[in-house]
C-alpha cells in the first residue's frame, strides 16, 4: 500500500512512517514547509500528486493554549484545511483517516465517551478539529479520536515530568483531570489497522484505562524510583489555569476498535515501555 503520512515529522507522524514502512507499506511523508495547512488548496495539489492508497492526516496545530490566541490560524489548518485534503484523497480512490481529539468534548458526561456521543468543545482547539472531522466525514473519510499522547520525538507530558524529577523538583499536579494516556508506538499500530482495513466512521483509539495527570505523573515517579514519588503532589485545576479550558473527563470509550481489531495495552504497561526507551526506568 502506498500509505501518505501528513504532520510526518511530529511525533506521532514519525511512528506511524516507521511502522508503516516496517509493515511493508511504500510510505509518502509529508510535512512543513512544502506542505502548509495556512495554504490548503496547494497542500491538496500536493497530497493528491503522490497518488496514494491511504492517507492518515496527523497535520495540526496542536498547542491548546496558542491556540486561543491564533483562532484564525488553528481554524484554518486543523478545520477549513481538511476539506480539500479529504476530497483529494476521495477523487483518487484514497482511503483517508483525519485524527480527532478528546478536545471535542466538554467533559461532564462523567463517564467515558462513546463515538456517537454529542460534541461540545469548549476551546478553539476543540472547536477546530471537529470542523476538520465534519468535513473529512463529508468527503466519506474516517476519523480516529485519540488522548494525552506521548513518545519519542516530541515534546509531552511524561517527558516533561521525567525531566522535572531528573532535576530533583518537587512537583504539584492537576488532580482533577481525567483521560487515557496513550503512547505513540501503540496508537500507531491502531491507526495503520484502521488505514489498512479502510475503516469507516469515527474510531476512538487510546490504550487502556485512565489516570488524572497527577496519577499519571505519580506512575512515572514510581517507575523512576521509589523516592521519586515522594516528590509529587496533588493539587486541583484553580492553582494552574491556562488560556484554554481542560475537559475534567475526557476518557473516551475504546470497545468499538477493541471489538473490531485488538484489545489496546493498558497505559501503565505503555507508560514503563516509553520510560524504558528512553533510559529513565529504574527497574
Amino acid at each position: 500500500m502506498k500509505l501518505t503520512i501528513t504532520g510526518s515529522g511530529g511525533m506521532l507522524g514519525r511512528r506511524l512512517c516507521e511502522l508503516g514502512r516496517a509493515r511493508g507499506h511504500e510510505v509518502c511523508p509529508l510535512d512543513l514547509p512544502d506542505f502548509d495547512l495556512t495554504r490548503p488548496e496547494e497542500a491538496a495539489e500536493i497530497l493528491g500528486a503522490g497518488k496514494p492508497d491511504a492517507v492518515i492526516h496527523t497535520a495540526a496545530l496542536t498547542d491548546v493554549d496558542a491556540c486561543e490566541s491564533r483562532v484564525a490560524e488553528a481554524m484554518t489548518i486543523n478545520g477549513e484545511a481538511v476539506g480539500p485534503l479529504a476530497q483529494a484523497a476521495r477523487e483518487g480512490g484514497a482511503y483517508f483517516l483525519a485524527i480527532g481529539t478528546d478536545y471535542v468534548f466538554d467533559g461532564r458526561k462523567g463517564e467515558p465517551h462513546g463515538t456517537d456521543d454529542a460534541t461540545n468543545p469548549e476551546t478553539v482547539y476543540g472547536r477546530s478539529k471537529l470542523l476538520g472531522e465534519k468535513l473529512a466525514l463529508e468527503e466519506g473519510g474516517a476519523v480516529a479520536r485519540l488522548a494525552w499522547l506521548f513518545g519519542p520525538d516530541g515534546k509531552n507530558f511524561v517527558a516533561t515530568i521525567a525531566g522535572l524529577l531528573l532535576d530533583g523538583k518537587t512537583l504539584k499536579v492537576v488532580d482533577d483531570q481525567r483521560g487515557t494516556p496513550t503512547f505513540t508506538r501503540d496508537v500507531a499500530g491502531a491507526l495503520l489497522d484502521l488505514a489498512e482495513a479502510r475503516a469507516e466512521g469515527i474510531w476512538h483509539v487510546c490504550n487502556g484505562g485512565s489516570a488524572t495527570w497527577y496519577e499519571l505523573a505519580v506512575q512515572i515517579a514510581r517507575d523512576m524510583g521509589p523516592s521519586a514519588e515522594l516528590r509529587v503532589k496533588p493539587c486541583g485545576t484553580e492553582e494552574y489555569p491556562r488560556p484554554a479550558p481542560r475537559p475534567a473527563d475526557s476518557r473516551l470509550d475504546i470497545s468499538r476498535f477493541e471489538e473490531a481489531f485488538q484489545a489496546m495495552p493498558p497505559w501503565q504497561d505503555a507508560l514503563t515501555r516509553y520510560l524504558k526507551e528512553m533510559g529513565w526506568l529504574a527497574r
